[in-house]
Parts: C-alpha cells; sequence; structure tokens
C-alpha cells in the first residue's frame, strides 16, 4: 500500500521495515565492535606477557667477553701498526748506516754527514711500543732512553786518517748492531701481532654467530606464539560473528512464529503489524491514538 503526497510516493511499510533493518545493523556492529576490543585488549595482555626462551644470562656473558675480545683487538691492532711503522724506520736505519760504512772507506765527509742527519730523523720518530706481555722487549726503550746515536760528526773522526775512519767505523757497527738486533725482534712481535689478530677475529666472529644464532631462535619462538595468539583470536572473533548472525535469524524466525501478522483491514492496521503491536492493544495501553497514527498527525 502507497500513499501519494503531492509528487512523492511514500511507502509506510518499506519505511519502516527500513527503519527495523538498520536499528538491528547498528546494534549487531556496535556488539561486534565491542567484542572485537575485548578480543585486542587480551591478545595484548597475552603478547605482553609472552618471555622470550633464550637465556639472557648467558647472552650477557657472551656479550661482556665479546667486549674484552674486541678491546684486546684493538690493542693488538695497534701495536702491530706501530710494529710495521717502526721497522720502516728502522729498515731505513740500517741502509743510512751502511751509506755511512761507504762513506768512510773513501772518506767522503759529506756522504757521511748527510746519512748521519738522515740516521738521526729516523732515530728521532722512532717510536717505542708499550709493554705487553704477549710480545718480546725488544730493546728500543733503552735505545730511545740513550737520547741521541753514539756516532759523531765526519770532522770529529778525521776521516782522512786511518785513526779517523776506525774510530768511526766501530762507532757504525755498534749502532748497527744494535739496530739490526733491535729491527729483527720488531719483526718477530709484528709476525705474532698478526697471528693475535687472526685468532681474536675468529674468537669474536664465532661469539657473535652463537649470540645470533640464540637471539634469532629466541625471536623465531616469540613470533610464532604471537601468530598463534593471533590467529586463535581471529578465529574466536568469527565464531562470534557467526554466532550472532545466526541468533539474530532465529530471534526474527521466533517473533514471526509467536506474533502472526493480523489480517489487514486498513493502512493503520497494516503500519501496526508492520511494529508488532495491534492497533487495539496499543489503545487500551496508551488509551491513545495508536502510535503509527502518528507517522500521519
Amino acid at each position: 500500500m502507497t500513499i501519494t503526497t503531492g509528487t512523492s510516493v511514500f511507502n509506510p511499510f518499506s519505511t519502516l521495515q527500513s527503519i527495523s533493518q538498520s536499528m538491528a545493523t547498528v546494534t549487531q556492529n556496535q556488539q561486534m565492535a565491542n567484542i572485537a576490543q575485548d578480543l585486542q585488549n587480551q591478545l595484548n595482555r597475552q603478547l605482553a606477557a609472552i618471555q622470550p626462551t633464550t637465556d639472557q644470562v648467558s647472552i650477557d656473558i657472551s656479550q661482556n667477553r665479546i667486549k674484552a675480545l674486541q678491546s684486546q683487538q684493538k690493542t693488538i691492532s695497534g701495536l702491530e701498526t706501530q710494529f710495521g711503522n717502526n721497522g720502516s724506520i728502522l729498515s731505513d736505519m740500517a741502509n743510512q748506516l751502511n751509506l755511512m760504512t761507504q762513506a768512510v772507506g773513501k772518506s767522503d765527509n759529506t756522504a757521511f754527514d748527510n746519512a748521519l742527519s738522515a740516521l738521526n730523523t729516523d732515530y728521532t720518530i722512532l717510536t717505542p711500543p708499550a709493554w705487553n706481555a704477549i710480545f718480546q722487549s725488544d730493546g728500543m726503550a733503552q735505545f730511545k732512553m740513550a737520547g741521541s746515536i753514539n756516532i759523531q760528526s765526519s770532522a770529529t773522526y778525521d776521516l782522512s786518517t786511518q785513526t779517523g775512519q776506525d774510530a768511526a767505523t766501530a762507532d757504525i757497527t755498534n749502532v748497527s748492531n744494535l739496530v739490526q738486533s733491535i729491527l729483527k725482534i720488531n719483526g718477530a712481535n709484528q709476525t705474532v701481532a698478526a697471528s693475535q689478530l687472526t685468532a681474536l677475529n675468529g674468537q669474536i666472529s664465532s661469539l657473535q654467530n652463537i649470540q645470533f644464532q640464540q637471539q634469532t631462535a629466541s625471536q623465531q619462538a616469540v613470533q610464532q606464539q604471537t601468530n598463534q595468539l593471533t590467529q586463535n583470536m581471529q578465529n574466536t572473533l568469527h565464531l562470534i560473528q557467526l554466532n550472532l548472525g545466526q541468533s539474530s535469524q532465529m530471534a526474527t524466525a521466533l517473533s514471526a512464529a509467536l506474533n502472526p501478522p493480523q489480517p489487514v483491514n486498513s493502512v493503520f492496521g497494516a503500519l501496526t503489524n508492520a511494529i508488532g503491536q495491534t492497533a487495539a492493544g496499543a489503545e487500551k495501553q496508551l488509551g491513545q491514538m495508536p502510535a503509527v497514527m502518528s507517522l500521519f498527525a
């Protein structure tokens, strides 16, 4: 049945049905929103309670060990660099001493003094390494403590004489022997430093790999629990959605069975059936015009 007002057509049955369906949908959606929020809150509490499976004490001990090895690695690396630098300087000193020996044989004062100047420059920049139990003492510290090289200028020796040449040669030989001794031990220490660094790198890498595997296993376990709890929550929510839908359908069917539609004798009777209450009943209960008639008031 429809009612025409001007150019518009009003269908009261469709309007009431639409209102009823909209209210039911809003109510059900709100229920689902509340339930979903409760389930999410519960999931958040469960996720916060998940404890990593890794033994944190073991990880802390391992991390402290790694830091100690890295500190040692840094020290050895610095010494290896210093051994290398000193090795280059000592080699140049040995070369300058050879040039001085040649200059003595030729009575070449200029070549002798030039080599002596370069030798003194090398001596100045030579740096004794810090003491470390891993390495041999090379005698460089004592060499530097002397303050200068025990070789005089060519004029002091008078290389034009045999006596002067012999004196210069003796001093050159003493310094050369000391330089060669330091150079040999310095080279050995550099080799030891390289071996120590290789060993330290291996230990650090091994500990880091073990630590990474432990942390990865822990993260995977936590992720598996998280995924399982999340899936359980989603399954629960889906079941509730299905149950709410079935309950709504059952309630609608039960209401229709218990309240069959009354015969329609007028537009007011039809509207009354649409909202589930007879016009006569409404009049008895309210003592006034049925509610549906307010639509046309």
